[in-house]
């Protein structure tokens, strides 16, 4: 069973999901080499007229102007979100016993669960499609700035998309905030096995030689 990556990123009306709504999505699906085979992005609205909850710190980030959001007719309900959600993650979803092929993926992808799961896909649905493995690079950089390999004034995905020297985006838009973080894995990836073939290919090497080989 192939595995396939669901990049994500989100953009919401502040922190806390119990307390400001979810503005915008985006999910990809990508092969094992990171090639994007199906996307989604959206535009989204509570249900039932009612207007969502921000904060205006929020917005001064992501940029996101509420009337017009609200007035764009792309903008559709959490609900209508969800149909679209669902049906492009179960067109390429496979399942070996209960473990699914769809992992989902992002940079501080822990808060974008928060948002989808309250308003989306609740996290028992979420769970019947996606795998309990994620990939998440903030804790990656973290690792890798605990090692010394990263400076520590490291912080938020703009600054390790600079440090690694990886296309620069939109900031702050789901796709490009997502792109960008695809491309950070990757570069992360490239840095490990770089030190792997600086190592030797021998299958007794051990974790201590191979991150300690230039």
């Amino acid at each position: 069973m192939s595995q396939l990556y669901i990049p994500m990123d989100t953009e919401t009306g502040g922190r806390d999901p119990k307390k400001t709504d979810l503005l915008t999505v985006y999910m990809g699906v990508m092969d094992e080499n990171f090639q994007l085979v199906d996307e989604i992005e959206l535009k989204v609205k509570p249900d039932g007229g009612r207007l969502p909850n921000v904060e205006q710190e929020a917005l001064n980030v992501n940029k996101i102007d509420i009337a017009k959001h609200l007035a764009d007719p792309e903008t559709i309900t959490y609900s209508e979100a969800k149909v679209k959600i669902v049906t492009m993650l179960k067109k390429h979803l496979k399942k070996n016993g209960r473990y699914s092929n769809l992992v989902p993926m992002g940079h501080n992808v822990t808060f974008d669960f928060g948002y989808l799961q309250e308003y989306i896909l609740p996290k028992e649905e979420w769970e019947k499609i996606l795998h309990y493995r994620y990939v998440d690079t903030m804790p990656i950089v973290n690792f890798f700035k605990d090692c010394g390999w990263f400076p520590r004034e490291l912080g938020n995905l703009g600054s390790v998309v600079d440090y690694l020297g990886v296309p620069r985006r939109n900031a702050h838009s789901a796709k490009d905030d997502t792109l960008m973080c695809v491309d950070s894995y990757k570069a992360m990836l490239a840095i490990m096995a770089s030190k792997k073939e600086g190592a030797g290919n021998s299958q007794q090497q051990d974790l201590i030689a191979l991150l300690e080989a230039e």
